[in-house]
């Protein structure tokens, strides 16, 4: 007869504790071994920094960024003089010539499709235009000076005393050699101007003898001014414009499309082209692109002109600014406008502007249903990448809206904010750039700037090197923050919702990770404080900057006692009427 054992007795338990101990040192044993085991298997056990992010890759913090090379044509004339003033004249003469200008174009265009030769027509108010309608061959500067728009200069120059228009199809090709210098005639009783509509026009010297061309008032012989009256200019419009070595200057007046060279396209007709080696110098604007398509700019110089040195304006496609300089202008020093798609500034310098080095200019033409039926998509895809901006008076690089614009290998110097994105960008990339000179805050983000990429800068000797305020979604990965002198990262703001992954924080404040104003804390893993030195040389000042609350409260006070003060001493006496009325 066999004996049946009872498992629930106490051998039973016995056995069941020491499965369990067994189980519980083995689970001990391998959670131990996981540093060593997880490697082994390329596994991470704690998060790592991503090396590519929205399809851009990541590079790691530069230490000593190599110089922005630009050839000699692009290098900057006098950079350290003032740069330019911006217009002066009268609003209302000045909108109403480019109004003038716009019927005079339409009239001129009806005239072209009818014309089967060149064919001067006068138009009351302006110099007289010379028509050049559609042709197999190109007109070349002996057509100009056969139909009397151009007279020959000795020393190979020559001055252009009508306007010309060059017709849909037909092409005016003035890379003579004999045209080393066009001046194009510009005073108060007229000025002339070079405009394609549909068709092409090609400027063009030699890296020896480049060709110059220039407005010219023959009443005071130099150069033309805008006076109020209009100025030369030179236009394309939904054609093909190209100047290779050619030195612009004195061009232009109040509007883009008049602003001196102009690539201007229209509904179904881009404008292409672009220059190569080739300065603008003293013009209203450098240069102006919209509605272009593949306008590429290499080895360019703008300097010294009243508004921006180059701007990129609605619409414009596939847009393209390489090793050039944009330095002393009186606005910005590189605009990319709203609606504009995929746009690259590689190696440029923009120094020296009276407004920011870098405007990227992202967000929609509407956010709803508009009178004008403006786009309300963003503008996407600009990238500034190995450029360099130093001493702008205002931002070292904006960027405002739109989706997907990468900062990557840009250095920046600047007393205020270096780089700032905010107000509706979102899946920015900002990787691999240099912020020095000390500035206010290194990298301003926010707000509304979400799902946005910090990684890999560097920021040395900013009061705050990250100052993000209800940006959204950031990531933080791998920066590195040297000499701040107050915050290394400021966090602000309750919609601010920040991660990130071995950042290195060094210098000496009130705090390497700031937060305030309801936001969370950051999720920072693997932040190397080891160099920050805490220290809080807190003044009268310094207390009612970081605590604006108390400096309302204060303002409050210092009010009232004012308003108490005040009213003592313009009390009324105690007896106003003495020879009149007897108190008892």
């Amino acid at each position: 007869m066999t004996e049946n054992r009872d498992s629930s007795g106490p051998a039973g338990t016995r056995i069941r504790a020491f499965a369990i101990l067994l189980s519980a040192i083995a689970i001990f044993a391998v959670l131990s071994m996981l540093p060593t085991i997880l490697p082994a298997l390329h596994l991470q056990l704690h998060p790592a920094a991503p090396t590519t992010s929205y399809g851009v890759t990541l590079v790691v913090a530069p230490r000593q960024p190599r110089p922005v090379p630009v050839p000699a044509i692009a290098r900057p004339i006098d950079p350290d003089l003032p740069p330019a003033t911006q217009p002066t004249a009268n609003p209302a003469r000045e909108s109403a010539t480019v109004s003038a200008e716009d019927a005079r174009l339409r009239v001129m265009l009806h005239a072209a499709a009818d014309a089967f030769s060149p064919e001067i027509i006068p138009v009351l108010g302006s110099l007289p235009t010379l028509v050049l309608s559609g042709s197999l061959t190109p007109y070349t500067a002996a057509t100009l000076v056969q139909y009397g728009a151009l007279v020959m200069l000795a020393h190979h120059g020559a001055l252009l005393l009508d306007n010309v228009f060059v017709g849909t199809h037909a092409t005016l090709d003035l890379d003579s050699p004999d045209i080393q210098t066009l001046y194009l005639d510009s005073g108060s009783g007229g000025f002339a101007t070079i405009v394609s509509w549909g068709g092409n026009l090609s400027f063009a010297g030699t890296a020896r003898y480049p060709m110059t061309i220039t407005s010219w008032d023959r009443s005071t012989n130099s150069p033309g001014v805008d006076a109020g009256y209009g100025r030369s200019y030179i236009r394309d419009v939904g054609g093909d414009m190209t100047l290779t070595s050619v030195r612009v200057s004195s061009l232009g007046f109040w509007s883009g499309r008049t602003g001196g060279v102009a690539w201007t396209g229209i509904n179904g007709m881009p404008s292409t082209g672009g220059a190569t080696s080739s300065t603008f110098i003293n013009n209203t604007y450098g240069a102006f692109v919209s509605r272009g398509s593949g306008v590429t700019f290499r080895d360019d110089l703008f300097e010294f002109n009243q508004l921006d040195g180059l701007h990129i304006h609605r619409y414009s496609v596939d847009t393209a600014v390489i090793s050039s300089s944009a330095v002393r202008n009186g606005g910005d020093g590189f605009v990319v406008s709203q609606a504009t798609q995929d746009t690259l500034l590689e190696d440029d310098i923009s120094e020296h502007n009276s407004g920011d080095g870098y405007f990227v200019n992202g967000r929609p033409l509407a956010t709803g249903a508009s009178a004008s039926g403006g786009s309300v998509a963003p503008g996407a895809d600009t990238q500034v990448e190995y450029s360099a901006a130093t001493g702008n008076a205002k931002m070292g690089i904006l960027v405002e809206g739109g989706t997907g614009t990468v900062l990557k290998g840009d250095q920046v110097c600047s007393d205020g904010t270096a780089i700032a994105v905010r107000l509706g960008s979102a899946d920015a990339v900002v990787t691999g750039n240099t912020v020095g000179c000390d500035p206010r805050s290194g990298f301003s983000v926010g707000p509304a700037a979400p799902g946005i990429v910090l990684a890999g800068n560097a920021v040395d000797g900013a009061r705050t090197g990250f100052l993000i305020q209800d940006a959204g979604r950031v990531q933080l990965d791998e920066n590195l923050i040297t000499r701040a002198t107050i915050f290394g990262i400021s966090v602000r703001g309750a919609t601010s919702s920040v991660t990130g992954v071995g950042n290195t924080i060094a210098g000496t404040g009130f705090r390497a990770v700031d937060v305030r104003a309801g936001a969370p804390a950051p999720a920072l893993y693997g932040s190397d404080l080891s160099d920050w030195v805490f220290h809080a040389k807190v003044t009268f000042w310094t207390y009612l900057e970081f605590h604006p609350l108390a400096a309302m409260w204060l303002g409050i006070l210092v009010l009232v006692l004012l308003a108490w003060g005040v009213t003592r001493m313009r009390r009324m006496p105690s007896h106003p009427y003495p020879a009149s009325t007897r108190w008892r």
